[in-house]
């Protein structure tokens, strides 16, 4: 029975009822009420059909929206962390900066030298939990094959403190 009802089509007796129901509104008070109870009963078991993805379709649209919210609020923290690093020095190879943020706050000095050190070229990331200092050492010529980050030392070598 289930699986029957399950692959009735009900567009068209929907259809054909809801416009019943209103074709009777002057018709006669008991023809208007039967054509609205079919009606009805027809929407609660089309509704029913299609439980399974209306469940599944609001899954979704939260997961899809928390996804976003996740991701606005990364770049958020992310442009805050870089807006408060101040370049102390640069070397080819080495690189100071300190960022208050980090001073004193061991999980996000993991997650930035986590981050630093998934690159190819970087050899160390180490953060001065009691000054927000980060040391950064690389290998230049194998860092600079990635342009981004070829870019990011360009502009760190000319916005540094000391050469």
């Amino acid at each position: 029975m289930k699986q029957a009802l399950k692959k009735m089509p009900l567009g068209l007796p929907l259809t054909v009822s809801g416009l019943a129901t209103i074709a009777t509104i002057f018709a006669g008070k008991k023809a208007h009420i039967a054509f609205g109870a079919v009606w009805g009963v027809l929407s609660i078991l089309h509704a029913l059909q299609h439980a399974g993805k209306l469940k599944h379709d609001a899954k979704d649209i939260i997961g899809q929206t928390a996804h976003r919210a996740a991701d606005k609020a990364e770049q958020i923290s992310l442009h805050a962390f870089l807006a408060g690093t101040d370049i102390a020095s640069y070397l080819p190879g080495r690189i100071r900066v300190y960022n208050l943020a980090l001073a004193g706050n061991a999980r996000l000095a993991g997650q930035v030298t986590s981050f630093l050190r998934s690159f190819e070229g970087i050899e160390d990331a180490v953060v001065s939990l009691p000054t927000g200092s980060l040391l950064i050492t690389y290998a230049p010529d194998e860092l600079r094959r990635n342009p981004h980050l070829a870019n990011i030392e360009s502009f760190i070598r000319e916005h540094a403190k000391i050469h």
